[in-house]
């Protein structure tokens, strides 16, 4: 592909091409420091023929765009079949290769119970040598990865972008991409290990043109810093399927997300992730009242779509039970969007 060396430093596998995981393979590409290969399910067909259609307030216009390589699935991504790129002296031509990847970056959306990050990467991570990169929703994502992978660096993106895709393959990036990344340090790896894998990639991806890319030490602590808007207007906007600002005139921020916010604080605080007091005040107050911005997911509700209700609630609410902290509201709230994935489920049962 134009703009990306044949012979380049990493070999990156990017799976979940939504919104947020095409602009990631944009910027990794721009780098000219990544061969990226996207796996992509639903949109293969269309993508692989007419690629994609961006608009980005980071990128500008970009008509048929595509990564060095577009597949069906992590298994294919595995394989590099007669692609001369990847042959060296002694392949022949026809002769199917194993590729080894420095990085695999999940974007997918977190459904743990629907499908599990350990078996979508297992055909493209190398033991001991791998770094997977989560750009995902929600707390105590990586541990089954660390389980699973102990002598792999395991790192984390908290991004913060507005992008989503409109059908058939417009890729529309409203809001700058603005990233903190960092390692969830781990027995099986040393720290300064994870740590310079981290930082390579970050400065592939502040040299792909991201507005706003840190590495930072503490990955934890800005998970749950995201927390207090995932767990509070995402959650609320879908249960009342409200808009971000109808949320804010309805006085239901004060009333319940300022609450949860603090109930959010209180966890991370006896997890060992203080975060400043002041940020409860700015995440409740930053948008305006009139932001018309429907959360991810009330999308998915209205569309009747999974889900991320567990890894945004359901472990926040574990770590609660163990830190011995008090979640009234948020208690409430998680009962509830169990009860509408309920009845998603029921009327789906019934269309069958």
């Amino acid at each position: 592909m134009p703009g990306t060396p044949s012979k380049a430093k990493y070999e990156i596998c990017l799976i979940g091409s939504g919104g947020v995981g095409t602009i990631a393979s944009l910027v990794l590409t721009k780098s000219a420091l990544a061969r990226v290969t996207v796996v992509l399910r639903s949109k293969y067909n269309y993508v692989s023929e007419h690629g994609w259609e961006i608009d980005s307030v980071d990128h500008g216009r970009i008509s048929g765009w595509k990564p060095y390589r577009v597949v069906r699935s992590a298994a294919e991504a595995a394989t590099a079949e007669g692609t001369t790129d990847w042959e060296d002296e002694n392949s022949r031509d026809g002769e199917v290769k194993q590729v080894e990847y420095d990085y695999v970056v999940v974007a997918t959306k977190a459904l743990p119970s629907l499908n599990p990050v350990v078996d979508m990467i297992s055909p493209v991570i190398t033991p001991g040598e791998t770094t997977v990169v989560l750009i995902q929703n929600g707390i105590g994502i990586e541990e089954d990865i660390v389980k699973t992978y102990p002598g792999n660096v395991v790192m984390s993106s908290v991004s913060h972008i507005g992008s989503e895709i409109k059908e058939p393959n417009i890729v529309v990036q409203v809001g700058k991409d603005v990233s903190k990344m960092g390692s969830h340090l781990h027995a099986g790896v040393d720290d300064a290990t994870s740590m310079a894998k981290a930082k390579s990639f970050v400065d592939m991806y502040v040299a792909g043109g991201a507005h706003t890319c840190e590495l930072i030490s503490n990955i934890q602590t800005a998970r749950w810093e995201k927390l207090l808007w995932n767990g509070t207007f995402n959650t609320v906007c879908a249960l009342m399927l409200m808009n971000v600002g109808e949320l804010q005139r309805s006085k239901g921020r004060e009333t319940l997300l300022v609450p949860m916010m603090w109930e959010i604080w209180r966890i991370a605080e006896a997890a060992g992730h203080a975060m400043p007091e002041s940020i409860v005040q700015w995440m409740a107050y930053r948008l305006p009242n009139d932001c018309a911005y429907r959360p991810s997911m009330l999308l998915d509700l209205e569309n009747e779509r999974p889900m991320e209700v567990d890894v945004i609630l359901g472990n926040a609410l574990s770590k609660a039970r163990e830190v011995g902290v008090e979640t009234p509201v948020l208690s409430v709230v998680y009962n509830l969007l169990v009860l509408e994935e309920w009845k998603i489920g029921q009327r789906k049962v019934g269309e069958t």
